[in-house]
């Protein structure tokens, strides 16, 4: 894949300009501590550095010791007092939103270290860390392989250690957590297998150091799989933060102006509304649209490589849509992003599809949509199966929610931001709201032309299965579904009642316990989106631009869009 060439387009730059997000702060004591807070927090979680581009900490894995836990929780106390300082302070506009995310950057850590201890109570903390924190070095192209096999030794090393500590942390961890934490340490001790080989084979002088850290690091990742079968487990309900803790992290996280009762009304709402315009729009299309499928030449030479160029082909196409259309603006320093086959050290924890972003930090911005693998041997029904999907471009779809216009594009721009703070920040309800907004968005725009009804009856099955995990999310944070409810709740909802949609929901809801928040940032960021959309068209009235709404929005990195009310210029309607 290309390397990025780091010019700004004369576009991007007015842009940037327009709506501040590399103004230098006027205020240099502010600027100093958003450093020291970033600094702080960026060094007590490497793993997460990593991923981010940050590459000072690569060696290790998080001091999750009762001392490290404890100075860290000192610290953030203290920073919080410090930011007290600057509640009334005549900031700039632009370090004001800095003020608030910095806030709730330090309020997030403390929830996690102090309020819901995740560190005692989630075993997938340390899976993810001990995964993560090698793939993530296999991944960056920060510098050569040759140079990052030394941090990958270091932190392969480190494994041992790490989970030791780890079974000193965890007490009565919910009965889920125990289950996941086993079936995806064992993926990631055959993920730890499979690049050692990799790269003892690149790497043949360095095979028997290789061999020896992988096998010590496996051995404890194994002891660690048999400690937790040993561990006396909670309730089965124990996995829920609790309703003040939920409505903490809307409030402080996403900036939410109503708390969980509230969500769960809307959930609800949005459910009936998603369901009935579902069911409705079926009905349509079975009396309008049921002509039959067309028949499809497929040539006698249509091929694998054919399947997978295509997938890139479709990437490139959906790029340009976005620049034709007046969509959006595409600056000249966004990366590609290579749709690849999941590398086979990865297949055991990847499954359909997978968009892995560049680090916002990294100078090298390598980005990967990773597709299932195409068999060498499909047969002639397989090949004209994918040729037929080929020809009606069923790629879409999963190119705009996770290239372009949705993950990919948004986590570049919000990455080319200047200021570290706005770099720094991940906000689901941005990340997860765009992309889902995308789908409809890229509709209405024209992508599937006057009408293509499966595209359209997807999206409207989308937004209903997000409106359900709205519902979920609540219910089993405050205690009111334990996770098997909750599975027989979504099945009968939204109408799985095959085998294979069952255990989709049962490893859906695994997720969802691990996660609070995350499975209503969808919705939620959509809709939030859709208001600021609707305020700038008051505002704009026939002056608006679309392209210009898109580039203001996405110029500011990933920020709650909540906060984007200000920086927009735009008035809530009452």
């Amino acid at each position: 894949m290309p390397k990025v060439t780091w010019r700004f387009s004369l576009t991007f730059v007015l842009i940037l300009m327009t709506y501040g997000s590399v103004r230098p702060s006027s205020n240099q004591s502010f600027t100093r501590l958003s450093g020291e807070i970033l600094e702080t927090i960026q060094s007590f979680y490497p793993v997460r550095s990593t991923g981010m581009g940050i590459h000072a900490y690569d060696h290790r894995f998080t001091d999750y010791s009762s001392k490290s836990v404890n100075q860290m929780v000192k610290k953030l106390n203290e920073f919080e007092k410090q930011l007290y300082k600057y509640k009334s302070a005549n900031l700039t506009e632009h370090d004001r939103i800095n003020y608030q995310l910095l806030k709730s950057n330090v309020d997030g850590v403390l929830l996690d270290l102090k309020r819901i201890q995740w560190y005692k109570k989630s075993p997938q903390l340390y899976v993810d860390e001990v995964v993560n924190g090698v793939y993530y070095l296999v991944l960056s192209d920060h510098a050569p392989l040759a140079e990052r096999l030394v941090t990958i030794i270091s932190r392969m090393k480190a494994v041992p250690t790490f989970l030791a500590a780890a079974k000193k942390n965890l007490k009565k961890p919910p009965p889920i957590y125990i289950e996941t934490a086993q079936e995806t340490m064992e993926d990631g001790i055959r993920f730890y297998k499979d690049i050692s080989a990799e790269l003892s084979n690149k790497f043949p002088h360095r095979a028997d150091e290789l061999a020896r850290v992988s096998n010590q690091a496996r051995e404890a990742m194994n002891d660690f799989v048999n400690f937790l079968a040993t561990l006396k487990p909670g309730s089965q309900s124990s996995f829920a933060i609790g309703k003040d803790n939920f409505d903490y992290m809307l409030s402080h996280q996403y900036f939410l102006d109503y708390g969980s009762d509230s969500l769960l009304k809307i959930g609800q709402a949005l459910l009936r509304q998603a369901d009935a315009a579902y069911h409705e729009y079926i009905v349509y299309v079975d009396s309008n649209h049921q002509n039959g499928s067309d028949s499809v030449f497929v040539p006698a030479n249509f091929a694998r490589q054919d399947i997978l160029d295509y997938y890139n082909w479709e990437t490139d196409q959906i790029r340009l849509f976005l620049e034709t259309h007046n969509i959006l603006t595409v600056p000249s320093q966004v990366a590609e992003v290579a749709v690849i086959e999941t590398p086979s050290f990865m297949r055991s924890l990847v499954g359909m599809y997978a968009y892995q972003p560049a680090g916002p930090f990294d100078s090298a911005q390598t980005a990967y949509f990773y597709v299932r693998p195409v068999p060498d041997d499909l047969d002639r029904q397989q090949l004209e199966a994918r040729y037929r999907y080929v020809h009606r471009r069923g790629f879409k779809g999963a190119v705009v929610h996770e290239a372009f216009p949705g993950h990919h594009l948004q986590m570049q721009l919000a990455g080319l931001n200047g200021d570290p703070v706005r770099k720094w920040q991940t906000n689901l309800m941005m990340i997860e709201g765009w992309a889902l907004y995308a789908e409809q968005m890229m509709y209405e725009q024209g992508l599937y032309g006057v009408e293509d009804p499966g595209s359209w009856l997807q999206i409207l099955e989308g937004i209903r299965f997000r409106a359900a995990r709205i519902i979920a999310d609540v219910k089993l944070h405050t205690g009111q579904f334990t996770s098997d409810e909750c599975v027989e709740w979504m099945a009968d909802v939204l109408d799985f009642s095959s085998a294979f949609s069952q255990d989709y929901l049962r490893d859906e809801v695994r997720r969802y316990t691990l996660t609070p928040t995350h499975q209503m940032s969808y919705l939620i960021g959509k809709l939030e989106i859709e208001k600021l959309l609707r305020a700038a068209r008051d505002k704009d009235g026939e002056s608006f631009s679309i392209r210009r709404f898109h580039d203001a929005l996405l110029a500011e990195g990933s920020i709650p869009p909540t906060l984007m009310w200000t920086i927009m210029g735009l008035e809530r309607s009452k």
